[in-house]
């Protein structure tokens, strides 16, 4: 797992054979087991518990040091050869969070800033993740610009 937040800190999850037969684990660098395979979602909550306050003390520095001197956080763009791209980058202009499709839960992701407790969202379409993200966040929501690829 990779954070283009904070690009020099992140996770190696693997597979691993369970003690059940067919049943396969994901498993943090570290040794934990995060989740049995059939469910992909708890594995990304778990290693959501484990990172964010990591993630958190890293992008607190940073928001330090940028109110100190004024630097701007940019949030980094995807690639484009990256799978709805184009879509990512409108979101995260949207929402001015970090966001992502789950190729494997085949949802849509936000990693959401508050103060020491961030959060993680995630919902079945990018119109419902904005609403998520906003509403994490206690705020009124974006006018829609359009429709999604």
């Amino acid at each position: 797992m990779f954070d283009p937040a904070v690009p020099d800190f992140g996770e190696s999850i693997t597979l691993v054979p369970g003690t059940t037969p067919d049943v396969w684990w994901y498993r943090s660098s570290t040794g934990e087991d995060l989740a049995p395979h059939t469910k992909p979602i708890r594995a990304a909550e778990q290693i959501t518990r484990i990172l964010t306050p990591y993630v958190a003390a890293v992008l607190a520095a940073r928001t330090h040091r940028r109110e100190r001197t004024g630097e701007e956080r940019p949030i980094l763009r995807p690639h484009p050869d990256q799978p709805h791209a184009a879509t990512i980058a409108d979101l995260q202009d949207r929402s001015g969070v970090i966001c992502w499709w789950g190729t494997y839960t085949e949802e849509w992701w936000a990693l959401v800033p508050g103060g020491t407790r961030w959060r993680i969202v995630n919902a079945p379409d990018p119109e419902a993740l904005i609403e998520t993200i906003f509403r994490s966040r206690g705020g009124r929501l974006p006018r829609a610009r359009g429709r999604y690829r």
